[in-house]
């Protein structure tokens, strides 16, 4: 009965701090794909970004011709405290760097 199961039973931790949360629109070029940008967010977010998510894609004049607006859902959150406001808007200022750096990405207003 014990064979299947392995020698250690590995877990995550439940954060007791709450995640700072934050929604950002970025235009791309229609060609980039959603599983690339959420592969460049969780690089660039690093170990503090907890959860991205694609919420919504939309195209059409607003975003110009050839480019698509892809809106994200932000996560972050630390181990060992609340992210102040500050810290938060820094995790997204290096995505979005990330984003325009390899996508040519424009943060939408």
């Amino acid at each position: 009965l014990m064979e299947p199961l392995p020698e250690r039973i590995l877990y995550e931790d439940v954060i007791t701090y709450p995640a700072a949360r934050q929604d950002i629109a970025v235009s791309v070029p229609e060609d980039v794909g959603a599983g690339a940008i959420l592969a460049a967010v969780r690089e660039a977010g690093g170990d503090e970004l907890r959860d991205v998510r694609v919420f919504d894609v939309f195209r059409g004049a607003q975003v110009g011709e050839g480019r698509k607006s892809v809106a994200l859902h932000l996560a972050f959150q630390a181990p060992d405290r609340t992210l102040t406001d500050e810290e938060a808007a820094a995790l997204r200022g290096r995505i979005v760097t990330a984003l325009a750096e390899r996508f040519g990405a424009e943060l939408r207003a």
